[in-house]
């Protein structure tokens, strides 16, 4: 069967015809209209840029971090430009795309997000599911922003002085989905938030039937107490020296303690501890790599502890625990992708003003969830776990996908996009399982030799005025 082009007519309107169906497929065009509807932000006349079109144009700008702002617009229209009638037509120049985005604002973009951004999982995904229990990690990152004198006020540096951070600073907060790495919730906000408080938020997200993994910067009483009233089960590592006081000692060697959260008419609430060593010959191996700190060497005889709200040491015995709390690092991993694959860090974000900066993070997070979703349903169809689908080779198919399913007749589509889930789950860019590893906190890159930027070192710009000219011999 021939492949077939799309037909344009003379008298139609490009934004029209600018068809996205690889991000389209998560956020459906009528779903992001009627979103646009509801925060009133729809263009008064629509000429070569939509405030539709606008919405998957900032998802794509972390696609394409390798191009300018707009550059990465005639990347997306390089199909339709080239089946377009008018062979001189002129796109959007830098200055309308920025207007647009001016009058998208963040809103529309985070409530789509909220909308559309769900667990991908099914029974059928593996290592999606541990005891029965849907497999959800948190945790945050900071991530750099243009050093403009409005993002510098209101996000922050962490740091000041002569060590101050180079660059301004968002913390952001995610919630993934273990299995597939898809974010189904995530909180921006200045620098030095609090890691613990943003946590507070994203319990909206959990319900009945996920066990959340989490680092040990985050259980508290009231926290913990929190979770379980959202009807979700936890599991995450504990710090030395609390919650020792034991009521029972289990058949694994596990222990129950019971806790008494702050505030009134509060019940008790009952967790298990889960404490154990490492093998000392692994121990002992594990302490001679160099560290970058000597707090970080390990003691052959440190106990690791751990705190979760399943109690049954026959339905979670202590030893699976001990091996699920290890699947905590995917959340890192997906924190990866976006940092380093997909927006080519280390290199800040492109936004000048914080209002286009939470647009643009928020862009960020759908555009990693779209890839996910094409990366889950092509490892389902393999029967594959989506751990073995390389993200790196779905970001290259994905930009081939742009250009042929832009050219393509909507009745093609649907072969365009089994070809495309075939070449996500090609054997030849299969990853290997994933195998467990032990690595000691170190510091990859060396310090530069040169000093770094600081108000003294200001460039000189004269005006009318050449460096010839102001030579002296």
């Amino acid at each position: 069967m021939p492949f077939r082009l799309q037909q344009i007519d003379p008298d139609s309107k490009f934004c029209q015809h600018l068809q996205l169906p690889f991000l389209e497929r998560c956020y459906p065009r009528e779903l992001v209209g009627e979103v646009l509807s509801q925060c009133q932000a729809w263009e008064k006349r629509e000429r070569k840029l939509s405030q539709l079109v606008m919405v998957y144009y900032v998802m794509a700008l972390s696609l394409f971090r390798q191009y300018n702002v707009t550059d990465v617009f005639a990347h997306l229209c390089r199909g339709l430009e080239w089946l377009w009638p008018d062979s001189h037509l002129a796109l959007p120049t830098g200055g309308a795309l920025t207007a647009r985005r001016a009058s998208l604002g963040s809103i529309v973009m985070r409530r789509l997000f909220r909308q559309c951004c769900r667990p991908l999982a099914t029974e059928r995904t593996k290592g999606a599911f541990a005891f029965g229990l849907r497999l959800m990690a948190i945790d945050s990152t900071l991530d750099e922003v243009p050093d403009s004198p409005t993002n510098a006020l209101h996000f922050g540096r962490l740091t000041s002085g002569k060590s101050q951070s180079p660059y301004p600073q968002v913390r952001c907060m995610y919630l993934a989905e273990v299995g597939t790495h898809a974010i189904v919730d995530a909180l921006f906000a200045r620098c030095k938030a609090s890691e613990q408080s943003m946590a507070w938020a994203l319990l909206r997200s959990l319900h009945e039937g996920m066990l959340l993994l989490a680092d040990r910067n985050f259980p508290s009483i009231n926290w913990l107490t929190a979770v379980e009233h959202q009807g979700a089960h936890l599991l995450c590592r504990l710090k030395a020296g609390i919650f020792t006081q034991r009521s029972c000692t289990l058949a694994d060697g596990s222990y129950l303690v019971n806790l008494r959260p702050k505030g009134k008419n509060q019940p008790p609430l009952t967790v298990r501890i889960i404490e154990y060593r490492l093998e000392p010959s692994v121990a002992r191996e594990l302490a001679d790599l160099p560290t970058s700190r000597t707090s970080d060497r390990a003691n052959p005889s440190k106990v690791h502890r751990l705190v979760t709200t399943l109690l049954d040491p026959q339905q979670a015995p202590a030893l699976d625990l001990i091996c699920l709390y290890h699947e905590r690092w995917e959340i890192e991993l997906a924190i990866k992708e976006m940092k380093i694959h997909q927006r080519l860090s280390p290199q800040p974000l492109r936004s000048k003003t914080p209002e286009f900066i939470y647009q643009e993070l928020y862009g960020l997070v759908m555009a990693h969830y779209a890839i996910r979703a094409w990366m889950h349903e092509a490892a389902l169809q393999g029967d594959l776990d989506p751990d073995r689908l390389s993200f790196t080779h779905a970001l290259q198919t994905l930009d081939t996908a742009f250009y042929e399913f832009s050219v393509a007749t909507k009745e093609e589509l649907p072969r365009q996009q089994e070809r495309l889930l075939a070449d996500l789950r090609n054997p030849k860019k299969l990853l290997s399982p994933r195998r467990l590893r032990f690595c000691p906190r170190v510091v990859k890159g060396v310090s530069s030799a040169f000093y770094r930027q600081q108000d003294k070192y200001h460039s000189v710009c004269f005006k009318n005025t050449t460096f010839r000219d102001i030579i002296l011999i």
